[in-house]
């Protein structure tokens, strides 16, 4: 009688968690218009939530080595709609693929991918601010997340405005993130270290130390200075900057993609202390799994991910039936 009870707990939980979903509506928005490219963004909101005042904002930049990727993706979406459900103003955006039909890009090809990705990445939040009035969102609340070419832009952005470079024109002046979410990112710039002139945002740094793909400690890449999240962690460690390093020993490059599905603990936790209750704090985790996680193992790690590639998840679930 007692597993039957479990059991039938259990099935309330996922009708319930399928009923909320459905209750999350996706509308769709050119945000720009750049190299005769309509650079479009989803926004998933659920409005069935009465949220006490303006709604917080999270914006999903997804990866693919600029080259490849969109925001449509199962995985991605579930993601998005995790924080619609918390009654976010949740989004994902599309940009212009630097790297796309190239085979071996030079350090100036290389160097232009990321500045598309991050104009886009500021164009996209710029409209976003605009809308505030219409989408009821608070300004001071937006986030982004992203992984691997995803994450690079989104730290690369905070740092733009951060060391008050050119492209941070693009938002309006005072303005910053409310937090960033990077999972197996770096800072990618032609200079050879990282100069802060403001405290930037806090951050959670989620990263595998045997990525090979984008550094967990900082190298020379394609023309480029790559630093890493242990390189950033150890600086923002010495200027007292609010952040969450987050290491999975001896995964590689798939801690870009886990935490869409596994480490939705760890970013609740991130967002609810460190954003909403403006923490300072700097946090340090390692988390160890039995056989470290690999891209090797991403159909057993993250199927949805791979078996949802330009898919929605409503799609994927439809073929499922």
């Amino acid at each position: 009688m007692k597993k039957l009870t479990v059991i039938l707990a259990i099935c309330a939980l996922a009708i319930c968690s399928a009923v909320a979903q459905n209750k999350i509506e996706k509308e769709t928005f050119v945000y720009s218009e750049k190299d005769g490219q309509e650079l479009l963004l989803d926004k998933y909101v659920d409005n069935s939530i009465e949220y006490e005042g303006k709604r917080p904002v999270m914006i999903y930049v997804h990866g693919g080595g600029f080259a490849t990727g969109s925001k449509i993706n199962a995985l991605q979406i579930k993601y998005n709609k995790h924080f619609a459900a918390q009654g976010f103003v949740s989004i994902a955006i599309n940009y212009r693929l630097g790297l796309k039909d190239v085979e071996q890009p030079s350090p100036e090809i290389m160097t232009k991918a990321i500045q598309v990705s991050l104009e886009d990445l500021l164009t996209a939040t710029a409209f976003i601010i605009e809308k505030a009035d219409d989408w009821n969102i608070d300004t001071e609340k937006i986030m982004i997340s992203g992984g691997s070419a995803g994450a690079i832009t989104c730290l690369n952005a905070e740092y733009e405005i951060c060391a008050e470079r050119p492209l941070s024109k693009l938002v309006p002046a005072g303005f910053n993130y409310a937090g960033v979410v990077s999972q197996a990112g770096c800072v990618m710039i032609k200079e050879k270290t990282l100069e802060w002139k403001k405290t930037p945002c806090p951050i959670l740094f989620m990263h595998g130390d045997k990525d090979m793909q984008v550094p967990f400690e900082s190298m020379d890449m394609m023309g480029t200075f790559a630093a890493g999240s242990n390189y950033l962690h150890k600086q923002f460690v010495e200027n007292d900057f609010a952040h969450w390093l987050y290491v999975e020993e001896g995964a590689d490059h798939i801690v870009a993609l886990k935490p869409l599905q596994y480490n939705f603990g760890e970013i609740d936790t991130f967002i609810d202390r460190f954003v909403m209750n403006g923490e300072h704090a700097i946090v340090r985790t390692y988390w160890k799994d039995e056989v470290p996680g690999s891209m090797a193992k991403m159909f057993d790690i993250v199927p949805l991910y791979m078996t949802g590639w330009e898919k929605t998840d409503e799609e994927v679930e439809a073929g499922e039936q």
